[in-house]
C-alpha cells in the first residue's frame, strides 16, 4: 500500500466545504481531517488512491476550486 499523503482541498463556499467535510470524515480510510473555515480549506491524510476516489466524488458535487497533495512529513 502507498504511504499516506496530506491532501488539501479549497472550496468556493462554506456549503460545499461542509458537504465535503461530511464525506471525508465519514470515510474509514481517512486518518486525520482538519477544516479551516476562514480559508475554505480542508486538509486530510489518506493514501493517494483513496483520496483520488474521494476527490472525484467531491468534484462531481461541485464547488471544489483546487486540490493538492504532499507526502506526509514534508
Amino acid at each position: 500500500m502507498t504511504r499516506p499523503h496530506v491532501h488539501t482541498l479549497y472550496f468556493t463556499d462554506r456549503f460545499r466545504l461542509s458537504a465535503a467535510f461530511e464525506r471525508i470524515i465519514g470515510d474509514e480510510l481517512v486518518e486525520s481531517c482538519v477544516v479551516e473555515t476562514d480559508e475554505l480549506r480542508i486538509r486530510f491524510v489518506t493514501t493517494p488512491e483513496r483520496a483520488s476516489t474521494l476527490i472525484e466524488r467531491i468534484y462531481l458535487d461541485r464547488g471544489l476550486r483546487f486540490s493538492q497533495r504532499n507526502p506526509l512529513g514534508s
